[in-house]
């Protein structure tokens, strides 16, 4: 997100109640940005687990950020499927009617913009489905940018990732921005090398 810097300061919200793309003539008072992340990552002690990180920036700049444990294990490209499906059904809960999509997983956003083939047939299902929903918005654009630009939607997929919540569990985390911690009276060093008196004999 630094990479996209927003006009003045922006509000963080936790809770708010054919041809897939086309270029986006309306006024930005009326259209939402949304970055989407998936991973799925495995250790040497644990199964694959998958993280999908969701960032939305409303019209008014108001940021609201997502990040979604999948319970079973896939791979990287139906992790990235899921966090597009997973965000643009979030877009529609939130009644968003035109929408900017940008993802880091250049392989899923050039097949929802119809200019790679989807060769895998397990992609095929996740592929269907999210031209399904994106020619459901009145307005629909999605665009690839690169890793370091889309920052906090993979923060929030390695965060989900780590915590692995069991299915239908909910986990609010707070996150706040503050100065390193420094003690009002910090302990002083005394630099003279002062020898201990000798303790004297008890009779």
């Amino acid at each position: 997100m630094a990479n996209h810097p927003l006009n003045g300061k922006v509000k963080l919200y936790q809770d708010i109640p054919d041809e897939t793309y086309e270029a986006n003539i309306l006024s930005k008072e009326h259209v939402w940005q949304l970055y989407f992340d998936g991973a799925a990552r495995a250790s040497p002690t644990s199964p694959v687990i998958t993280g999908v990180g969701v960032v939305f920036i409303s019209p008014q700049n108001h940021v609201l950020p997502r990040a979604v444990s999948l319970t079973d294990p896939c791979s990287n490209n139906v992790a990235e499927y899921n966090a597009l499906l997973i965000s643009l059904d979030i877009a529609k809960q939130l009644g968003v009617k035109h929408l900017e999509v940008y993802g880091d997983s250049q392989i899923i956003v050039n097949q929802v913009k119809c200019e790679y083939k989807v060769r895998n047939e397990d992609l095929i299902p996740y592929h269907t489905a999210a031209i399904a929903l994106a020619n459901s918005f009145e307005s629909f654009y999605i665009d690839y940018i690169p890793h370091l630009k889309n920052t906090y939607a993979d923060a929030l997929t390695s965060l989900a990732a780590t915590l692995a919540l069991p299915e239908r569990a909910t986990q609010q985390i707070t996150m706040t921005n503050r100065q390193l911690f420094r003690p009002k009276y910090a302990l002083q060093i005394n630099t003279v090398d002062e020898s201990p008196e000798p303790l004297e004999p008890r009779d």
